[in-house]
């Protein structure tokens, strides 16, 4: 009888300890890959590469600047080192970062994450948003993460990487035409900005011309050897009327000398949601949202945002 309490005794207490000690629950494979990509720690990443890889990439005294793999583990931490990354073992992300100082936040989603027996897989999508408005990338990235168990810890055993294009969906088409647009007129301005001053000097060392209307004669062509003029200037456009989605032209050059000028530039597309562009004598630049070229003169709006050109420069 008192073997059996004795024994009744022990297992109480042991079911009473433990009930007291904290379990700690499994790593999911979820948390096996924010430990992997974004932890500090120095081994975390190798931790969670299957043993064969291990043992085919990583030999002894093999740094970051010798190691593909190392170098890899260290992008990780250098994003957690930015002081603005949050990680999240649950919910629609599993990583943000943010960027007060330039209105910016990235979000890392997971679109779906499927436990299947000893393997995991978790796909991922990248999203960007600027002032607090989620902007359309050119191409979407998505990043597909394959872990399995082996020796109870979650291993990554592939990686796919692809990229989403949804070429049929109206509003990434519409936006990806307005980021393209304004690629081009901020092109545009700097050629503009070009242009205004190359007149200056122009006129200034042809006192008997004054301002010319001739783009070919106004900017020199590239040399041989792919230098800018002899007076220091470069036309990415090369003289020509037509660059970067619009047609530059030069008139109202007479007298002489010539002391005025208009210079346009208009989208080459008639229906592009595009800017016109306009710049006279004054030197200031001008644009206008639609409307016909000679509008833009005297309703455009000023464009301030371009840097100052020099042909010393």
């Amino acid at each position: 009888m008192r073997r059996v309490l004795f024994v009744l005794a022990v297992a109480l207490g042991s079911s009473l300890l433990a009930a007291q000690t904290p379990q700690t629950p499994p790593q999911s494979a979820r948390q096996a890959l924010i430990e992997m990509f974004l932890s500090k720690g120095e081994n975390d990443f190798t931790r969670h590469l299957p043993e064969v890889a291990s043992k085919a990439l990583l030999h002894k005294g093999e740094t970051a600047e010798s190691s593909v793999v190392l170098k890899i583990s260290t992008i990780g931490r250098s994003i957690v080192a930015q002081g603005h990354v949050e990680t999240f073992d649950a919910g629609p992300n599993i990583l943000v970062i943010e960027q007060p100082e330039k209105h910016e936040r990235i979000e890392v989603a997971v679109e779906h994450d499927s436990l299947m027996g000893e393997a995991d897989e978790i796909e991922l999508s990248v999203h960007y948003y600027k002032d607090g408005q989620e902007e359309t990338l050119p191409i979407i990235p998505r990043l597909i993460f394959t872990m399995k168990q082996e020796k109870d810890i979650w291993r990554l055993t592939e990686l796919t990487a692809s990229g989403h294009i949804p070429l049929t969906d109206p509003d990434y088409l519409k936006t990806l035409r307005k980021e393209q647009d304004q690629a081009n007129e901020r092109m545009v301005q700097w050629r503009m900005n070009m242009i205004v001053g190359i007149e200056k000097t122009y006129a200034t060392a042809h006192p008997q011309v004054g301002y010319t209307c001739t783009l070919s004669a106004l900017i020199p062509q590239k040399t041989e050897s792919g230098e800018p003029g002899t007076d220091g200037s470069f036309d990415p456009g090369q003289g020509n009327e037509e660059w970067s989605g619009y047609r530059f032209a030069l008139a109202g050059c007479s007298g002489a000398p010539s002391s005025k000028y208009r210079l346009t530039a208009v989208p080459l597309d008639p229906e592009s949601e595009a800017k016109i562009y306009c710049a006279d004598e004054t030197g200031k630049i001008k644009s206008l949202a639609k409307g016909k070229p000679f509008a833009c003169f005297s309703s455009g709006q000023d464009v301030f945002a371009v840097p100052q050109y020099s042909s010393e420069e």
